[in-house]
Protein backbone atom coordinates (compact mmCIF):
# COMPACT_ATOMS: atom_id res chain seq x y z
CA UNK A 1 0.00 0.00 0.00
CA UNK A 2 1.44 3.36 -1.04
CA UNK A 3 -0.80 5.92 0.66
CA UNK A 4 -3.29 5.90 3.51
CA UNK A 5 -5.72 8.83 3.63
CA UNK A 6 -7.10 9.32 7.13
CA UNK A 7 -10.43 11.14 7.46
CA UNK A 8 -11.40 12.19 10.98
CA UNK A 9 -15.09 12.95 11.43
CA UNK A 10 -17.19 14.38 14.22
CA UNK A 11 -20.72 15.57 13.37
CA UNK A 12 -19.91 16.56 9.80
CA UNK A 13 -22.74 14.65 8.13
CA UNK A 14 -23.26 17.50 5.68
CA UNK A 15 -19.76 17.09 4.25
CA UNK A 16 -18.50 13.57 4.94
CA UNK A 17 -19.73 11.88 1.76
CA UNK A 18 -18.21 14.57 -0.46
CA UNK A 19 -14.94 14.33 1.43
CA UNK A 20 -14.74 10.54 1.11
CA UNK A 21 -15.49 10.67 -2.62
CA UNK A 22 -12.74 13.23 -3.17
CA UNK A 23 -10.24 10.93 -1.45
CA UNK A 24 -11.34 7.72 -3.15
CA UNK A 25 -11.55 8.96 -6.72
CA UNK A 26 -8.14 10.29 -7.65
CA UNK A 27 -6.85 10.72 -11.21
CA UNK A 28 -3.60 9.86 -13.00
CA UNK A 29 -1.77 8.24 -10.12
CA UNK A 30 -0.28 4.77 -10.07
CA UNK A 31 -0.19 4.80 -6.29
CA UNK A 32 -2.33 2.24 -4.52
CA UNK A 33 -4.25 4.05 -1.79
CA UNK A 34 -6.76 3.37 0.94
CA UNK A 35 -9.17 5.67 2.74
CA UNK A 36 -9.65 5.21 6.48
CA UNK A 37 -12.54 7.02 8.17
CA UNK A 38 -12.48 7.40 11.93
CA UNK A 39 -15.87 8.48 13.28
CA UNK A 40 -15.05 10.14 16.59
CA UNK A 41 -18.36 9.32 18.28
CA UNK A 42 -20.58 11.47 16.03
CA UNK A 43 -24.13 12.06 17.27
CA UNK A 44 -25.58 13.29 13.96
CA UNK A 45 -26.25 11.27 10.78
CA UNK A 46 -22.57 10.51 10.17
CA UNK A 47 -22.77 6.84 11.38
CA UNK A 48 -25.80 6.17 9.15
CA UNK A 49 -24.07 7.71 6.12
CA UNK A 50 -20.93 5.67 6.71
CA UNK A 51 -22.91 2.47 7.16
CA UNK A 52 -24.25 2.85 3.63
CA UNK A 53 -20.91 3.62 1.97
CA UNK A 54 -19.06 0.53 0.84
CA UNK A 55 -16.01 0.64 -1.41
CA UNK A 56 -13.11 -1.84 -1.62
CA UNK A 57 -10.55 0.81 -0.61
CA UNK A 58 -12.66 2.29 2.20
CA UNK A 59 -12.15 1.21 5.82
CA UNK A 60 -14.42 2.57 8.55
CA UNK A 61 -14.02 2.72 12.30
CA UNK A 62 -16.09 4.24 15.07
CA UNK A 63 -14.60 5.13 18.44
CA UNK A 64 -15.88 6.79 21.59
CA UNK A 65 -15.54 10.56 21.32
CA UNK A 66 -11.92 11.28 22.16
CA UNK A 67 -10.96 14.44 20.28
CA UNK A 68 -9.17 15.09 17.01
CA UNK A 69 -5.75 14.07 18.32
CA UNK A 70 -6.69 10.60 19.55
CA UNK A 71 -9.00 9.97 16.59
CA UNK A 72 -6.23 10.89 14.15
CA UNK A 73 -3.66 8.78 15.97
CA UNK A 74 -6.08 5.85 15.92
CA UNK A 75 -6.25 6.21 12.14
CA UNK A 76 -2.48 6.60 11.79
CA UNK A 77 -1.95 3.32 13.63
CA UNK A 78 -4.46 1.53 11.38
CA UNK A 79 -2.76 2.82 8.22
CA UNK A 80 -1.00 0.40 5.89
CA UNK A 81 0.50 2.99 3.54
CA UNK A 82 4.10 4.06 3.19
CA UNK A 83 2.78 7.62 3.22
CA UNK A 84 -0.04 9.14 5.25
CA UNK A 85 -2.22 12.19 4.80
CA UNK A 86 -5.01 13.37 7.10
CA UNK A 87 -8.08 15.07 5.69
CA UNK A 88 -10.69 16.79 7.84
CA UNK A 89 -14.20 15.58 7.06
CA UNK A 90 -15.37 19.03 5.96
CA UNK A 91 -12.50 19.47 3.46
CA UNK A 92 -11.83 17.77 0.15
CA UNK A 93 -8.88 16.77 -2.00
CA UNK A 94 -8.75 17.80 -5.63
CA UNK A 95 -8.71 14.92 -8.16
CA UNK A 96 -5.00 15.35 -9.00
CA UNK A 97 -3.78 15.49 -5.41
CA UNK A 98 -2.10 12.08 -5.42
CA UNK A 99 -0.73 12.57 -8.93
CA UNK A 100 1.21 15.68 -7.93
CA UNK A 101 2.30 14.26 -4.60
CA UNK A 102 3.67 11.19 -6.35
CA UNK A 103 5.50 13.21 -9.02
CA UNK A 104 7.15 15.46 -6.41
CA UNK A 105 8.13 12.78 -3.94
CA UNK A 106 11.77 12.07 -3.11
CA UNK A 107 13.40 10.58 -0.03
CA UNK A 108 14.90 13.98 0.81
CA UNK A 109 11.65 15.17 2.37
CA UNK A 110 9.76 14.06 5.47
CA UNK A 111 6.55 15.81 4.47
CA UNK A 112 4.99 17.52 1.45
CA UNK A 113 2.33 20.24 1.34
CA UNK A 114 0.66 22.37 -1.30
CA UNK A 115 -1.26 25.53 -2.03
CA UNK A 116 -5.02 25.30 -1.59
CA UNK A 117 -8.40 26.92 -2.16
CA UNK A 118 -10.55 28.30 0.64
CA UNK A 119 -14.26 27.48 0.28
CA UNK A 120 -17.27 28.43 2.38
CA UNK A 121 -19.89 26.26 4.07
CA UNK A 122 -21.72 25.83 0.76
CA UNK A 123 -18.59 24.79 -1.11
CA UNK A 124 -18.28 28.11 -2.94
CA UNK A 125 -14.81 29.40 -3.78
CA UNK A 126 -13.62 32.19 -1.46
CA UNK A 127 -9.97 32.68 -2.38
CA UNK A 128 -6.75 30.96 -3.37
CA UNK A 129 -4.00 30.46 -0.81
CA UNK A 130 -0.44 30.41 -2.17
CA UNK A 131 2.23 29.36 0.30
CA UNK A 132 5.96 30.15 0.16
CA UNK A 133 8.73 27.65 -0.37
CA UNK A 134 9.77 25.65 2.68
CA UNK A 135 11.39 27.90 5.27
CA UNK A 136 11.65 26.99 8.93
CA UNK A 137 11.60 30.60 10.14
CA UNK A 138 8.45 31.34 8.15
CA UNK A 139 6.69 28.23 9.45
CA UNK A 140 7.62 29.10 13.03
CA UNK A 141 5.96 32.47 12.53
CA UNK A 142 2.90 31.18 10.65
CA UNK A 143 0.94 30.18 13.75
CA UNK A 144 -0.68 27.10 12.19
CA UNK A 145 -0.11 24.43 9.56
CA UNK A 146 -3.13 22.73 8.01
CA UNK A 147 -3.48 19.00 8.50
CA UNK A 148 -5.54 18.48 5.36
CA UNK A 149 -3.21 17.98 2.43
CA UNK A 150 0.03 17.45 4.38
CA UNK A 151 1.59 14.18 3.23
CA UNK A 152 3.96 12.46 5.67
CA UNK A 153 6.31 9.57 5.34
CA UNK A 154 4.93 6.85 7.61
CA UNK A 155 8.48 6.14 8.77
CA UNK A 156 8.89 9.77 9.78
CA UNK A 157 5.77 9.57 11.92
CA UNK A 158 6.91 6.30 13.47
CA UNK A 159 10.26 7.81 14.44
CA UNK A 160 9.03 11.17 15.75
CA UNK A 161 5.59 10.20 17.01
CA UNK A 162 2.06 11.18 16.08
CA UNK A 163 -0.08 14.00 17.42
CA UNK A 164 0.36 15.08 21.01
CA UNK A 165 -2.67 14.08 23.07
CA UNK A 166 -1.84 16.40 25.95
CA UNK A 167 -4.74 18.78 25.13
CA UNK A 168 -7.99 17.54 23.59
CA UNK A 169 -9.00 19.46 20.45
CA UNK A 170 -6.13 21.91 20.94
CA UNK A 171 -6.55 23.31 17.42
CA UNK A 172 -2.81 23.16 16.73
CA UNK A 173 -2.19 19.41 16.66
CA UNK A 174 -0.70 19.37 13.16
CA UNK A 175 1.31 22.54 13.75
CA UNK A 176 2.85 21.07 16.90
CA UNK A 177 3.88 17.99 14.92
CA UNK A 178 5.39 20.08 12.13
CA UNK A 179 7.35 22.15 14.65
CA UNK A 180 8.73 19.00 16.23
CA UNK A 181 9.79 17.66 12.84
CA UNK A 182 11.54 20.79 11.63
CA UNK A 183 13.13 21.20 15.06
CA UNK A 184 14.69 17.77 14.51
CA UNK A 185 15.95 18.75 11.06
CA UNK A 186 13.22 17.14 8.97
CA UNK A 187 12.77 18.98 5.67
CA UNK A 188 9.42 19.64 4.01
CA UNK A 189 8.64 20.38 0.37
CA UNK A 190 6.12 22.88 -0.93
CA UNK A 191 4.21 22.05 -4.13
CA UNK A 192 3.13 25.16 -6.01
CA UNK A 193 -0.30 23.88 -6.99
CA UNK A 194 -3.69 24.12 -5.32
CA UNK A 195 -4.42 20.49 -4.45
CA UNK A 196 -7.18 20.64 -1.84
CA UNK A 197 -10.07 22.74 -0.58
CA UNK A 198 -10.13 24.02 2.98
CA UNK A 199 -13.64 24.77 4.16
CA UNK A 200 -14.21 27.70 6.50
CA UNK A 201 -17.45 27.83 8.47
CA UNK A 202 -18.80 28.61 11.92
CA UNK A 203 -18.20 25.09 13.25
CA UNK A 204 -14.45 25.14 12.61
CA UNK A 205 -12.52 24.71 15.85
CA UNK A 206 -10.38 27.63 14.70
CA UNK A 207 -13.50 29.82 14.90
CA UNK A 208 -15.26 28.42 17.95
CA UNK A 209 -12.11 28.16 20.11
CA UNK A 210 -9.98 30.99 18.73
CA UNK A 211 -8.95 32.52 22.07
CA UNK A 212 -8.13 29.12 23.56
CA UNK A 213 -6.07 28.21 20.49
CA UNK A 214 -3.99 31.36 20.92
CA UNK A 215 -3.35 30.41 24.56
CA UNK A 216 -2.44 26.90 23.43
CA UNK A 217 -0.02 28.40 20.92
CA UNK A 218 1.61 30.57 23.56
CA UNK A 219 2.01 27.56 25.85
CA UNK A 220 3.37 25.44 22.99
CA UNK A 221 6.00 27.98 21.99
CA UNK A 222 7.11 28.45 25.59
CA UNK A 223 7.41 24.68 26.04
CA UNK A 224 9.45 24.33 22.84
CA UNK A 225 11.71 27.27 23.65
CA UNK A 226 10.57 29.29 20.65
CA UNK A 227 9.97 33.01 20.35
CA UNK A 228 6.54 34.51 21.07
CA UNK A 229 3.63 32.80 19.34
CA UNK A 230 2.29 34.89 16.46
CA UNK A 231 0.63 34.52 13.07
CA UNK A 232 1.82 35.79 9.70
CA UNK A 233 0.18 36.35 6.31
CA UNK A 234 0.20 32.62 5.54
CA UNK A 235 -1.97 31.69 8.51
CA UNK A 236 -5.13 30.05 7.08
CA UNK A 237 -7.39 32.64 8.76
CA UNK A 238 -5.53 35.70 7.50
CA UNK A 239 -8.08 37.27 5.11
CA UNK A 240 -5.37 38.59 2.78
CA UNK A 241 -2.77 35.89 3.20
CA UNK A 242 -0.99 34.08 0.41
CA UNK A 243 -2.24 36.25 -2.45
CA UNK A 244 -0.37 36.80 -5.70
Amino acid sequence: MDVSIIITAYNYAAYIEECIASCLFQNDSTWEHEVIVVDDGSTDETPHILENLNYPRLRKFRIENSGIEQASNFGFRKACGSYIVRVDADDRLLPDYLHHMQSNLTHDFGFLYSDYSVINADGEFVRAMFLPEFDTDEICSRGDFLATGTLYSAKTLEVFGYYSEEIKNCGLENYELILRLIGAGVIGKHISKRLFCYRRHSLNISVSKNEQIVRNGESLFKKMGLTAYATNEYHPYNPKGGTR
